[in-house]
């Protein structure tokens, strides 16, 4: 009972959070000191009303509530609230803790109207899975507002599901379930999308057209998907993709374990992760062709029209890294190969059945000759990047300088980039600048069509601990596979003027995706944020530059080199400037 009233009460404080909006931090004092105030208030009143309260107690709790509508209704505070979002749901949140009050005591009349105001500010699922398990509310169960408050609650997230978005798989989708699938993610880019300005010559809605008839004519969900993942590509944007259903990655995106890359316009082996296969293909070997096809046609011809990628090093690591090997696991290619003596051959590849694949080590650790610590973050995807430099730590502490490598860091969540970097530094971390849509619908019901944008939330995290702090020299290595959080940190990086950044120019794509499931279990996901370097300059659609540029060579990858830690380990040595 004390974890249901205390839910009760502070659930609802997401929704504010969720709804900020930035406001000039002079005008926020005012609308803080409010939103200060009247949260106190709902403290003091959650703290008279709890289990064992009496009538007379909770009356009193109903009193003090009832005093902050009326203060949050003063013209004063709701000018307030109109710049800080916190402060208007407020007016949600003590709707919420009412209503529950009032049926307590049986008010019956004033727990449904104090409801049916609360759902003038926002219907949340949430908040209607919760008055359906809260017992304050069992008396109001068979009350038809109750439940009318209740499906209201509940709409959301039927609209937002989409048309057709709960059809598990099946090998032939019907033609609507079909067009129900290209209906939604176009319609969500339509809304939503955050970088049209990056495709200022595609029509949307011609787009929508061409592909009508494509996926009417797509019989099989397999032919289904081929036909829509070549839609987000027409996008250019790397946040932006459609993913078939899990029964069909097999078909789609099986490949061995082997590696490519373009450098000086040659693809060339980069990695071979099989030992089996390493007996019979050797990094820096050249590809020639694919099934009998020149290695740069069958890329545009198989391979681009499925990519999607906000720059031309983005696409090219996903045209030649990622994807140039990608087909039906049932499947076998072949490849045309040159040697590095000139000597050309061929060798038939399997897609999968390795059982002798050699994984890469992401969290590379070691101490060079000099004294300089090594470290590589190849991902931010969950705790164990943090996990894995806080061992290193005590290591790394007596080091001479530190080198921390993120050429291969597809990205994952900047709030791990952000706690790593928060040992390199005392300074708050530097966030990009954001901006999302905000489409005023009554502006254009009068007439005004227009793209509008406003800052979105930033989350703050708790009061730091102590944490040890690595105060020497530090370099950054960097490229085009460093994509999405791995470029929050190299932004974050630079902005604290901490250290030096070696390599190529990094991927160029970063945001937040909105994810959407799709008929027959595939799923789509759009980018809905614009970043931009904290001195608002813009990096998606172009990339971040490296304080020293410099790319590995094809001789350089024959001959097991690495010059972009070289010339890091070098710069390093120099002395540190005045």
């Amino acid at each position: 009972m004390r974890f249901r009233l205390l839910h009760l009460f502070l659930f609802p404080s997401w929704l504010a959070m969720a709804s900020a909006s930035a406001t000039d931090p002079g005008t926020q004092s005012a609308a803080l000191a409010s939103y200060q105030r009247v949260q106190l208030a709902r403290t003091q009143a959650k703290n008279m009303s709890g289990k064992e309260a009496n009538e007379a107690a909770l009356q009193r709790s109903i009193r003090q509530l009832e005093t902050e509508l009326i203060y949050l209704d003063t013209p004063t505070v709701q000018e307030q609230a109109v710049g800080y979002k916190p402060l208007h749901f407020r007016g949600h949140d003590i709707r919420v803790d009412l209503a529950s009050l009032y049926a307590r005591l049986n008010m019956r009349e004033q727990a449904l109207t104090t409801l049916e105001q609360m759902q003038h500010f926002a219907w949340i699922p949430a908040i209607g899975q919760m008055l359906s398990a809260d017992s304050s509310f069992d008396t109001l169960r068979d009350e038809p507002r109750f439940k009318l408050i209740l499906q209201r609650s509940a709409l959301p997230k039927r609209l937002w599901q989409g048309p057709a978005a709960d059809v598990a798989y099946k090998d032939k989708l019907s033609v609507e379930e079909r067009i129900a699938g290209l209906s939604l993610f176009w319609a969500e880019a339509r809304a939503n999308f955050a970088y049209f300005d990056q495709v200022p010559d595609l029509d949307w809605n011609k787009v929508y057209l061409d592909f009508l008839p494509k996926v009417m004519a797509a019989e099989t969900t397999r032919d289904y998907y081929r036909v829509l993942m070549q839609l987000a590509p027409l996008l250019r944007d790397g946040h932006t993709n459609i993913l078939p259903p899990k029964e069909l990655v097999g078909t789609f995106f099986a490949r061995p374990p082997l590696t490519a890359r373009l450098i000086e316009d040659t693809v060339v082996i980069e990695a071979v992760h099989s030992s089996s296969l390493a007996q019979r293909i050797r990094p820096g070997e050249e590809i020639l062709a694919i099934d009998g096809i020149p290695v740069h046609r069958y890329a545009a011809q198989n391979i681009a029209p499925f990519v999607s990628s906000s720059t031309p090093q983005d696409k090219a690591v996903r045209m030649y890294t990622y994807q140039l090997f990608s087909g039906d696991a049932k499947t076998r290619f072949t490849l045309s190969l040159r040697n590095g003596a000139g000597i050309e051959r061929e060798e038939i590849i399997a897609r999968t059945g390795y059982t002798d694949i050699v994984p890469a080590d992401v969290f590379a650790f070691r101490t060079l000759s000099d004294g300089t610590v090594y470290f590589s973050l190849d991902h931010f995807d969950s705790n164990s990047s943090l996990q894995a430099f806080e061992r290193v730590l005590p290591q790394l502490m007596q080091a001479k300088a530190l080198i921390i490598d993120v050429r291969n860091n597809g990205g994952g969540s900047t709030a791990f980039a952000n706690a790593i970097l928060a040992h390199l530094t005392d300074q708050p971390i530097p966030a990009a600048q954001s901006l999302i849509r905000s489409d005023d619908l009554y502006a254009r019901a009068m007439g005004m069509h227009a793209v509008m944008w406003q800052r979105p939330v930033k989350f703050e995290g708790g009061t730091a601990m102590p944490h040890p702090v690595f105060a020497g020299r530090v370099a950054v290595l960097m490229g085009p596979k460093t994509f999405s959080a791995g470029e929050d940190f190299v932004l974050a990086f630079n902005a604290l003027k901490r250290g030096i950044t070696v390599g190529e120019t990094s991927g160029g794509s970063t945001g937040q995706p909105l994810m959407f499931a799709l008929p027959g279990g595939g799923s789509g996901r759009i980018c809905i944020k614009r970043d931009a370097l904290p001195d608002g300059s813009q990096f998606v659609g172009k990339g971040i530059s490296p304080t020293v540029h410099i790319a590995p060579s094809l001789a350089s990858l024959r001959e097991g080199q690495d010059p972009v830690l070289e010339r890091a380990i070098a710069e390093l040595q120099r002395p540190a400037p005045p």
